[in-house]
């Protein structure tokens, strides 16, 4: 029997702690903050916590796991905080995967040479390699377009059984041929044995190993009598699976989410696995208020929400702002002048986003020049490109402000066999334990933050021998670019562009990035920039419990703001300008500088 669900705040605490539970919670409800007091209470008050029990809180994020360990404060050593890739692979990937065989009994990965997880790229060597097993590239040869399937493809839960597949079906279609399903299976099997497993790989394994050895869902639920999932709206159908059997093997699970935030279906996110999920005495608990944004901004919020069971108040932000929309066709310089200007005739001071749909139209808003360079790099020389990727890549997030994460960048990038040895671009038999690996890595990172702001403008080749020197000195030896398509490319590339196009999965301080990237954030002010003229109608029309993302990721957007919250667009048919006029949407002409 289904139980009513209770209307809390996001200060009140829970009673029952040892019955599983779902939280609906509306953007600015303070969730986040409920459930770090909840895991406090949870740790006061629980019978079933023991020394070598924990607590495990699953966040989307890192930066969300960052945020919830920030505010747990001198209560971390009894909470494991982790995304929930980080938690399959180092609780059941890692230790278990050794357990998976093939048909012919051999192990289904290479364990001597796994190290982590990374993103599918579907190198040159592999797709020559897969080619040559499949046997189709007599009919096959579109390379540009096998790459792009190759990366795409994603594992599907289909009533108890897994298919491999890309999330966009119409890949598969290359010329007047398809590539067979079967044959990706061969992919997949090309990386597992050279111990390379896929972020999507982690879901897949953690599934199989818990379905073929039960077991070990015993040992893990003694290990983490409970778990708290937040963002649960961005489920993936084979996570809710996994959390369903560690709930019905005795962890006490609670799931805190939105559905009119769920924003990830491209990614196989099912937001239905959220609204339907359900375990044995489940408490469902609604949060209601927001304490984020003012008045007029909730009020729009309502609006674009309309049809769903939360209609929300503002309860702590007094201020009233009205909402502004920038008429602009390309001028985007002054659009962005004329936002900033209002935001000092208001005395809006403070931190703003500015938040647009995709990474082309955040290049476009920050001046940046859109290349595939990174992409023309990994063809050149995949190896060299892994490693630069990494390196680039720590740079940013020191940038960013999270530096231990950097140091675990430069650390997975230095790849090493089952004795070892580093791989290539390193040259020779140079032998690098796990303790010089970090110390390694360190030192990279303060040498990449003070060498890249002088190498800006040199070309990859300059920056690529200075790094030789640098690591030469340490006693490393990388490979030298001499010759073939990677010097030739080097000589073109400057580092300024492999910065600028180098896009980080999670971003915490951008001004300007995507809506998705925004996840989780609040600001001051935002200015929401639309691309074309259609978008306005995911906000006068809206469809929060359709199919497709649209008007949620717009939703998402606007709910970012605190104060002041502005839009940005090309001009407005009449129609739309009395439509938005309904909303109280001011709308700004647009300027011109003599």
């Amino acid at each position: 029997m289904v139980k009513p669900r209770i209307t809390i705040t996001s200060d009140d605490r829970l009673e029952d702690i040892d019955s599983p539970f779902k939280v609906i919670a509306g953007p600015g409800a303070g969730k986040t903050h409920w459930l770090v007091e909840h895991i406090k209470n949870v740790l006061l008050n629980s019978t079933k916590l023991s020394n070598i029990s924990k607590i495990s809180c699953i966040t989307y994020t890192t930066v969300g796991a960052e945020e919830v360990l920030n505010r747990l404060k001198d209560n971390q050593d009894k909470v494991d905080v982790s995304t929930i890739h980080s938690f399959l692979y180092s609780n059941i990937v890692k230790p278990y995967i050794h357990l998976l065989k093939d048909e012919s009994g051999r192990k289904l990965v290479n364990i001597y040479e796994m190290d982590g997880h990374i993103e599918n790229v579907a190198t040159k060597g592999k797709i020559y390699k897969w080619q040559r097993e499949v046997n189709n590239a007599g009919f096959i040869r579109d390379q540009k377009k096998i790459k792009r399937c190759l990366e795409n493809i994603d594992w599907v839960l289909d009533n108890g059984t897994f298919i491999l597949k890309p999330r966009n079906e119409y890949l598969r279609r290359i010329g007047r041929y398809s590539i067979r399903l079967e044959d990706l299976h061969i992919y997949k099997k090309i990386s597992w044995d050279d111990g390379i497993i896929h972020h999507e790989d982690v879901l897949y394994f953690s599934y199989r190993i818990l379905k073929e050895f039960p077991i070990i869902l015993e040992h893990l639920s003694a290990k983490y009598p409970y778990m708290f999932l937040d963002e649960f709206q961005d489920t993936n159908p084979i996570q809710s699976e996994i959390i369903k059997w560690l709930g019905d093997t005795g962890t006490i699970v609670g799931v805190i989410g939105d559905p009119a935030q769920s924003i990830y279906s491209f990614q196989g996110a099912s937001r239905s696995d959220f609204i339907n999920f359900f375990l044995p005495n489940l408490n469902e608990y609604v949060i209601g208020n927001n304490r984020r944004s003012g008045e007029r901004i909730v009020e729009i919020l309502n609006h674009l929400r309309q049809g769903d069971t939360i209609a929300q108040r503002s309860t702590h932000n007094q201020s009233n702002n009205p909402i502004y929309y920038f008429e602009c066709e390309n001028e985007i310089a002054q659009t962005l002048s004329d936002f900033h200007n209002l935001r000092r005739e208001l005395g809006m001071g403070h931190d703003y986003c500015i938040l647009t749909r995709n990474n082309d139209s955040v290049k476009r808003l920050q001046n940046i020049e859109v290349t595939d360079v990174w992409t023309s790099l990994n063809e050149a020389d995949s190896d060299r490109e892994r490693l630069l990727k990494s390196l680039i890549t720590a740079y940013k997030l020191v940038e960013d402000g999270r530096n231990e994460l950097a140091v675990k960048e430069v650390i997975r990038s230095l790849k090493t066999d089952k004795n070892n040895i580093l791989k290539s671009p390193f040259q020779g038999s140079q032998f690098i334990d796990s303790l010089s690996k970090r110390s390694l890595a360190v030192d990279l990172v303060e040498f990449l933050m003070s060498e890249i702001k002088q190498s800006f403008n040199f070309t990859l080749l300059v920056f690529y021998q200075i790094l030789y020197e640098f690591l030469k000195a340490k006693g490393y030896n990388l490979i030298k670019i001499t010759r073939g398509n990677i010097k030739t490319l080097s000589e073109q590339i400057s580092i300024q562009e492999l910065i600028e196009n180098l896009i980080l999965p999670e971003e915490k301080s951008t001004d300007i990035r995507t809506i998705h990237k925004a996840k989780g954030a609040e600001f001051e002010s935002v200015l929401l920039y639309l691309d074309d003229v259609e978008e306005i109608e995911n906000i006068i029309h809206p469809e929060i419990n359709s199919e497709n993302d649209d008007t949620r990721i717009y939703y998402v957007a606007l709910s970012r703001a605190r104060d002041l919250l502005c839009l940005a667009g090309p001009p407005l048919t009449k129609v739309n300008k009395e439509k938005i006029s309904e909303f109280n949407i001011i709308v700004k002409k647009k300027s011109h500088n003599n």
